[in-house]
C-alpha cells in the first residue's frame, strides 16, 4: 500500500505567480509582505513557497505593496513586466514594427 504524504514526495508544485520575485525586487521580505498586505506570515510563507495562489483580497493589497499597475502584473515576471508594458495598447502594426527593429538592432547569435 503506497502511503498519500509519499506519492508526491520532493515534488514542488508549479507557481502561477511571481510574488516571491516581486517582492525581491523590492527589497521586501516575506514579514514585509505580510505587514503591507494585511496578511499572517503563514499565508504569506504559502504564496512564496507553495505557489498558493492569493485569493481576490489579497491582490490589490499586493498590487499596491509592489507598486504595480495592475493584478496581472504579479503573474509576470519582474523583468518581463516592462516589456509587457511597452508593447501594451500598441497597434498590431506598432508591435510588429518593434519587434522588427529589436530583431535588427540584437540579431541571435548562432552557435
Amino acid at each position: 500500500m503506497v502511503q498519500r504524504d509519499t506519492i508526491h514526495a520532493g515534488k514542488t508544485p508549479p507557481r502561477l505567480h511571481y510574488i516571491r520575485e516581486w517582492a525581491e525586487k523590492r527589497g521586501m521580505t516575506q514579514a514585509d509582505v505580510a505587514r503591507k498586505t494585511g496578511a499572517d506570515k503563514g499565508l504569506v510563507s504559502r504564496w512564496f513557497n507553495e505557489g498558493v495562489v492569493p485569493g481576490e483580497r489579497y491582490l490589490s493589497a499586493l498590487v499596491e505593496a509592489f507598486h504595480l499597475d495592475e493584478p496581472v502584473a504579479l503573474f509576470r515576471h519582474p523583468d518581463e513586466d516592462w516589456l509587457a508594458r511597452f508593447f501594451a495598447d500598441r497597434s498590431e502594426d506598432e508591435r510588429g514594427r518593434m519587434i522588427t527593429a529589436l530583431e535588427a538592432a540584437f540579431p541571435r547569435r548562432r552557435a
